[in-house]
This record gives structure tokens, C-alpha cells and sequence, in this order.
């Protein structure tokens, strides 16, 4: 399976939420972004950080692979979604965040039409909000991500949100509801 996580829009979640699939589905990342946090826990074999000059290579039909995409315009993205069986679209409930997200779908659904929109660090009405808005424009099934520390103890403890609850204790009750809707996620994309 090939997942890309895109959106014009940085500081949506991207990263985070492809190292969560990659950690819980045993996938490798490949980014095109030149600060990535993932180069610091994914072993060497299942991550390639693609330098300026060096282009998407051909995934072979059966590998398992994550495209990791920075928040700008990049001619590379369009071999990834063109590779790609889902498209992830993480957004956040503000005006800027839904502009420029309805402005990328625009884009990217030329290239991949298997869209799944991920309203990313919900609280109270946001879900709600960002579905609406969505909805206006596309029939692409809406997921929700609440807003949730799991996100950056990713990054400290190397383990997916599976894993972290799987440890038991607080952090598995404080997590259970986003482990939950990353599972149901999970589902919706096939994995």
C-alpha cells in the first residue's frame, strides 16, 4: 500500500500523523522534507529523505511505503499521489487552514481520487466545522483526530499511539480515544 499525507498548509499534522501509520503499519516513509524529525526514529532502511535534486522513485506494486510531503509546492508530489492508493488531507478548524485545504484538494484530486480529509487536532465543535466545510465542496470521507499530547510523545518514545496505550496506565487511558480514531482511520485507508 502507498499513503502520501499532503497539504499546501504547514503545521497540519503531516508528519506526525505519517510517522503514526508508518509505526503502526511497519511502513517506510519517504519525505521531501529537509527538517524532518522522522530521520531520528525510523531506522536507516525504512526512511529516504529525498534531497533537492533527487526525484520520487517508482515503488514496486506490494512495498509499503508512507510519502511524507512538506507543506509547499513541490513537482515531486505529483509522481507520489499519482503512486499512491489513499490520499491523506489533514486540516485544522481555521479560515486559513480550510482555504488553502479546499484550494489543495483542488489540485491534488487531478492526480489521486481516492481522498480521505483528516480534521486534525479537533476540540469541542471543530469536527463539525471542518465537515461542513468540506462538504460544500466534496463527498471525501471527513476522519477526526482530536487534539492530543500522543502526537509529539510519538516522536520522544518511538512507538506508535498502539503501542504507547499497549504500555497500560495513565497514558493508555489518557490516549484511548485517539488511539481509537487513528484505528478507525486505519481502517478507512485499508491498513
Amino acid at each position: 500500500m502507498k499513503i502520501t499525507v499532503y497539504n499546501f498548509k504547514g503545521g497540519v499534522g503531516k508528519t506526525s500523523i505519517a510517522l503514526n501509520i508508518a509505526l503502526s503499519l511497519d511502513m517506510g516513509i519517504i519525505t521531501n522534507d529537509v527538517y524532518s524529525p522522522i530521520e531520528n526514529i525510523l531506522p536507516e532502511k525504512q526512511f529516504i529523505k529525498l534531497e533537492k535534486d533527487m526525484s520520487i522513485p517508482e515503488i514496486p506494486e506490494g512495498m509499503n511505503i508512507v510519502f511524507d510531503l512538506g507543506g509547499y509546492i513541490d513537482t515531486r508530489a505529483i509522481e507520489a499521489l499519482r503512486q499512491s492508493d489513499k490520499v491523506l488531507i489533514p486540516v485544522t478548524n481555521d479560515f486559513i487552514n480550510l482555504q488553502v485545504t479546499i484550494n489543495a484538494i483542488d489540485e491534488i484530486w487531478e492526480f489521486n481520487e481516492n481522498l480521505i480529509i483528516i480534521a486534525n487536532r479537533t476540540v469541542k465543535d471543530d469536527f463539525l466545522d471542518i465537515s461542513q466545510a468540506i462538504k460544500q465542496f466534496y463527498d471525501f470521507p471527513v476522519s477526526e483526530l482530536k487534539q492530543s499530547r500522543v502526537f509529539s510523545n510519538l516522536f520522544q518514545e518511538k512507538k506508535s499511539i498502539r503501542d504507547i496505550v499497549k504500555q497500560g496506565g495513565l497514558k493508555a487511558y489518557s490516549y484511548r480515544i485517539i488511539n481509537e480514531q487513528f484505528d478507525e482511520l486505519l481502517k478507512t485507508i485499508g491498513g
